[in-house]
């Protein structure tokens, strides 16, 4: 995470994505005002898109930087003046701990993953294939959990193909392994616990980034994310 020095001020400049009609949109933005909790925006120029986003919508919101941009989640609070295209506020980040770049906009959500290993890297394993469950998804990449130890896995640096289940659809993507975690005595919280007698079965945290996916993927990925949002407030 990268801390940002201040907060949002007037006239920054920043890209606000939401959720419109089952399809990703992005609306260029510029701050106009800061009122207390929350931040007006204003359309570069008119989008009659903006009409369809309500109150309480999920959106992200990429501020722009030389390094790429800082992603903070919000939500939408209300249309602005007589046009509903145009002038609108949206919900102060209330951490302003932004994320670099939208390739990490991330959620904790458990959907099932399938992956093939595609490398032949040490391991020696192409062509070996396994299940599990997601930890937490992005569209940069993902973690996962397999119930097996971590000497049955794919290893680090390994290019694996992976399908997704994102509710009633589903995602394919290109990833390379990162890193690789025993996760046989974490808690629901993911915090260590004592070792149990007997022994819990073994299970394995698998971090990946993407190396190929597509933009319709993607957006899909996105499209999730702010549906659970929505869903969970």
């Amino acid at each position: 995470m990268i801390e940002i020095p201040r907060k949002p001020a007037v006239h920054d400049q920043v890209l606000v994505e939401a959720d419109v009609d089952g399809k990703v949109v992005g609306f260029r933005a510029v701050v106009v005002n800061t009122v207390g909790t929350a931040l007006w925006l204003g359309l570069v120029k008119p989008d009659p898109r903006l009409e369809n986003v309500g109150s309480g919508e999920p959106i992200a919101l990429t501020f722009s930087c030389p390094d790429g941009g800082l992603v903070a989640e919000s939500v939408f609070l209300a249309h602005l003046g007589p046009t509903r295209s145009r002038l609108f506020s949206v919900q102060m980040p209330s951490d302003i701990r932004l994320t670099q770049r939208r390739a990490h906009l991330r959620l904790d959500t458990d959907c099932p993953i399938e992956y093939t290993i595609v490398s032949q890297s040490a391991s020696g394993g192409a062509g070996l294939t396994g299940a599990g469950v997601t930890r937490n998804i992005g569209t940069g990449g993902l973690q996962f959990l397999v119930g097996v130890p971590m000497a049955e896995t794919p290893i680090v640096a390994d290019s694996l193909e992976v399908a997704i289940a994102l509710g009633r659809d589903a995602v394919s993507a290109e990833a390379e392994v990162l890193r690789l975690e025993d996760a046989t005595d974490l808690g629901p919280d993911w915090r260590p616990i004592g070792p149990a007698n007997p022994p819990r079965p073994p299970r394995t945290l698998i971090a990946v980034r993407f190396t190929s996916i597509g933009d319709a993927a993607q957006d899909m990925i996105v499209r999730y994310i702010f549906t659970l949002q929505r869903a969970r407030r």
